[in-house]
């Protein structure tokens, strides 16, 4: 038994030998085949689409049936202008997908979003239609419902013909504060999630009151105050630091309406933000002649009696180009915040101590007004494009970006709910300025999205 044995596992011993090793061959004849196109991803992401490009097509040309290079080149022509040339590659993909059902979805959703871009809305539609199959998954449902209307269900709360602006939610989730412009100045109120104004919060008549804030005591508001200049609203979706800046913090207790200066108007600030304790303010100013984000501390502090000597503003960012519109992760100690530094306006994360900055989700569109979810996975933001400047949502690392709204008109200062559920907004779609709802909740459904596609 024992001569018979030995040399059978010496065999199995040698087999696995030789089977191990051509795997391994394998497996890097294959690595050496992905390289070039993760290389390519790599470019994209990074923005440089022009070499992205270039590699694409030798790969292209090596292999005219790679259908994932041709999706990639696809995205390079879109990010380059060159529309024609990325339908076509798009369209060849996916009829290479024809048995993947799944990544010719991906195809069809981008080649509808580059019909919209050209304004060919029926061609969009006709990709859209040919997605919308029985069971289509309720992420590629809200994906489609972005791009030819509200991704969720939406109701409108403020509807008097006023300007409603700069919604914030209270830390229990029950109201909303805002600012409205119905007395011929700005004034911030509290409303219930059903838009029946509860309370007002300032009497003022020669300044404008907005970006509300709750602080640790809800009772407390922190809000912006900039001097009435004329008989217009100033919704602001951008502050510019070349531009002056005439506005100082307050706060107010809603009840007693006892109102006390934080920093005064000559600070020149805007925009600004509490931390998840609401112990914490971050915001923008352009004291040292640009935007600058700074920090304003709460803790241990009597509300019903602020000392602004006590007060000492931390200047976080110092960069020659403008950083504003900062919000903090649900940790308080990181935050995203919008920078000028290339041509267009984008998004930004880095630590409050300033380390680890990351440029989020480059891409050659300006983005403004971000905020973060609850739960810290997901960002909010409002971007300018194909001459719309709508609502969208990512993860937090810059990935999965989805249109959220795509409406008439503009849609922007977005804020999530403290369960995350909801999701509040401001749109002038209605003519003026006023306060949606939507419920992350709540799909459009099949059945709406067909009905959409069909007119």
């Amino acid at each position: 038994m024992k001569s018979y044995e030995m040399p059978l596992k010496n065999g199995f011993a040698g087999l696995a030998r030789w089977i191990f090793l051509l795997m391994l061959i394998i497996l890097a004849c294959g690595c050496q085949k992905e390289h070039p196109l993760r290389q390519s991803e790599e470019l994209l992401q990074s923005g440089k689409h022009l070499e992205a490009a270039e590699q694409l097509e030798k790969i292209v040309a090596a292999n005219e049936r790679n259908a994932k290079a041709r999706v990639l080149l696809g995205e390079a022509y879109d990010k380059l202008g060159r529309f024609q040339d990325a339908i076509f590659q798009l369209k060849t993909a996916s009829h290479l997908y024809a048995a993947q059902p799944e990544e010719r979805e991906t195809v069809r959703l981008n080649l509808a979003k580059i019909h919209f871009k050209l304004g060919n809305r029926e061609s969009g539609f006709r990709e859209l239609r040919a997605i919308l199959r029985p069971n289509v998954d309720e992420a590629t449902l809200a994906e489609i419902a972005g791009l030819v209307g509200d991704a969720y269900k939406v109701v409108q709360l403020t509807k008097d013909d006023s300007d409603n602006y700069s919604p914030i939610f209270s830390p229990d989730g029950k109201l909303i504060a805002f600012s409205s412009f119905r007395l011929d100045n700005g004034e911030i109120y509290l409303m219930d999630l059903s838009g029946r104004v509860r309370q007002r919060v300032t009497f003022t008549t020669d300044f404008n009151e907005s970006a509300p804030a709750f602080l640790s005591d809800p009772h407390y508001i922190f809000y912006s105050n900039e001097p009435k200049t004329s008989r217009e609203v100033k919704v602001v979706l951008q502050s510019s630091g070349s531009t002056p800046i005439y506005a100082g913090f307050n706060v107010t207790h809603i009840y007693s309406k006892v109102t006390q200066e934080v920093l005064p108007v000559g600070f020149g600030v805007r925009a600004p933000s509490a931390s998840s304790d609401r112990k914490r303010i971050i915001y923008e100013s352009n004291t040292d002649g640009n935007l600058e984000l700074y920090l304003l501390g709460f803790s241990g502090m009597n509300l019903g009696a602020i000392q602004p000597d006590a007060i000492q503003p931390k200047r976080l960012t110092h960069n020659d180009v403008d950083d504003g519109s900062p919000a903090f992760f649900p940790d308080s100690e990181k935050i995203v915040f919008v920078s000028s530094r290339g041509e267009v306006h984008q998004l930004y994360t880095m630590e409050i101590d300033g380390s680890n900055e990351t440029h989020l989700n480059p891409n050659p569109y300006d983005c403004y007004s971000p905020t973060v979810s609850p739960d810290g996975e997901t960002i909010a933001f409002v971007s300018a494009r194909d001459g719309d400047i709508e609502i969208y949502v990512m993860d937090a690392d810059g990935t999965n970006e989805q249109h959220l709204t795509n409406g008439i008109g503009v849609s922007m200062q977005p804020t999530f709910s403290p369960d995350g559920t909801k999701l509040a907004f401001v749109s002038d779609r209605s003519d003026t300025f006023q306060i949606y709802l939507m419920n992350l909740n709540q799909h459009t459904t099949r059945k709406e999205l067909v009905q959409r596609l069909r007119h």
